[in-house]
């Protein structure tokens, strides 16, 4: 049974072997999420519907042609348009929106439409952050896998090392127990980190939309630069953050919206033509209708109003919660980094050293093997702790990327958005105040 598992084991840790990977960069990666992501699509798209919606919100209600002929006899047949027992005769009918409620409702649009691109850029600085993580997961469960295939050979040599002295002295039972545990619990870890390598790639083709069965291989660096980044800069950037400026539009929105809502009450003008052919003649006219509200319109202003005070509130609740997030996110980030800065100063550096001089004493017979294979044991240790303190530090630094709404690293652009600017002459509507 365990060689069975063990063969399964060797085959599967070959698997990455066999293929070919795919590399990589950030730059790479993020280029493919925002050209192929399905979610991002979905954003495009309801962008487009929204500026779908404000050229709508421009045009006249639909008119329409009536044709109709009446035929009979007796009292019901002098309905027609001639008084005639049979008449034919063509209409035409053009309703319009009350007194200022077109420009209203197109500035309306117009507010829907800039939410809609918020929104959009949002989704795109969402999947910024989680393309990076995965890409950065990705790259630091490579680094890791390197470092533990190298301490299961060091933990082999370890091993058979002890092996050889037991042979010869009894009394070293316990080291060989010992090193064959060690050697057992770093092929445990090196079966979980294959499988946190493939899950972190598994999730990565996800983001970039990569065909299914594609191994992606991560090139890049864990280190990041933050030197550079002020929490007053961040708190002023943020405001201007897609996510914060979604929902201002919303609310301005809302509030235009009640202005809509009590226009409905104005007079509606209409115009009307009508051409009969059994007495050649026509009819051409307008007329206004002045609603007769019961309460609809009213309660219906009523409810705009609560649900514009509604987003008055969540919109003070964003401001806040993009201030916290923000601090939050450099607080984690700066502690991070200096977690990183100093393990690297204080713990790996100076095992990089001890391996150094206990290797330059072993080169002079003055220590035993063991003593050579145990310090670069440990110091495969610390790397791999080294390498967790970095990718906390990285994924610091993206969550606060999504905090700010803007990345903070210099990065070769990715392709620029679709242009979804207003063409010159559908400029931002008159307001209507």
């Amino acid at each position: 049974m365990r060689a069975g598992l063990l063969v399964l084991f060797v085959y599967w840790l070959g698997l990455g072997v066999t293929a070919e990977p795919r590399r990589v960069t950030i730059t790479d990666a993020l280029s493919q999420c925002y050209e192929r992501n399905p979610d991002l699509a979905a954003a495009r798209a309801d962008t487009r519907q929204a500026r779908s919606s404000y050229h709508l919100a421009g045009v006249f209600p639909t008119g329409s042609f009536v044709g109709g002929a009446t035929r009979g006899w007796g009292p019901a047949a002098l309905s027609s348009f001639s008084a005639l027992p049979r008449d034919e005769y063509l209409q035409f009918q053009q309703p319009f929106f009350p007194f200022g409620a077109m420009k209203k409702g197109q500035y309306v649009a117009w507010l829907n439409w800039k939410q809609a691109e918020a929104r959009l850029f949002f989704t795109k600085i969402q999947l910024m952050r989680q393309t990076k993580d995965a890409f950065y997961e990705t790259l630091a469960s490579q680094q890791r896998m390197a470092i533990l295939r190298n301490n299961r050979e060091l933990a082999r040599q370890i091993f058979a090392s002890s092996e050889r002295e037991t042979r010869s002295r009894r009394n070293r039972r316990l080291e060989l127990l010992a090193s064959r545990v060690q050697f057992n619990q770093v092929q445990q870890a090196l079966v979980q980190g294959q499988g946190d390598l493939e899950a972190d790639r598994a999730e990565l083709g996800r983001l970039l939309a990569a065909p299914r069965g594609t191994e992606l291989e991560a090139v890049g660096s864990l280190d990041t630069e933050y030197s550079h980044l002020k929490l007053d800069d961040l708190l002023k950037l943020g405001e201007s953050s897609p996510a914060l400026m979604a929902v201002r539009q919303a609310t301005e929105s809302g509030h235009e919206q009640v202005k809509l809502a009590s226009l409905q009450g104005n007079p509606v003008p209409s115009l009307i033509a009508l051409y009969d052919f059994r007495l050649p003649s026509y009819i051409v006219g307008a007329q206004i209708t002045v609603p007769l509200d019961w309460g609809q319109i009213g309660f219906d202003v009523q409810s705009k109003e609560r649900a514009a005070a509604a987003l008055d509130e969540r919109y003070r609740a964003a401001q806040l919660e993009l201030s916290s997030d923000i601090q939050k996110a450099y607080a984690a980030f700066i502690a991070g980094a200096i977690n990183s800065a100093n393990y690297e100063e204080d713990v790996l550096q100076p095992q990089e050293e001890a391996v150094r001089l206990i290797q330059v004493d072993y080169a002079q017979h003055k220590l035993d093997y063991d003593v050579v294979l145990l310090a670069q044991q440990q110091l495969e240790s610390i790397r791999i702790e080294f390498l967790s303190q970095q990718l906390i530090e990285r994924l610091a630094l993206n969550a606060l990327e999504e905090a700010v709404g803007a990345a903070l690293e210099i990065i070769t652009p990715a392709p620029v958005e679709p242009d979804l600017t207003p063409e010159p002459d559908l400029e931002m509507p008159d307001p209507g105040h």
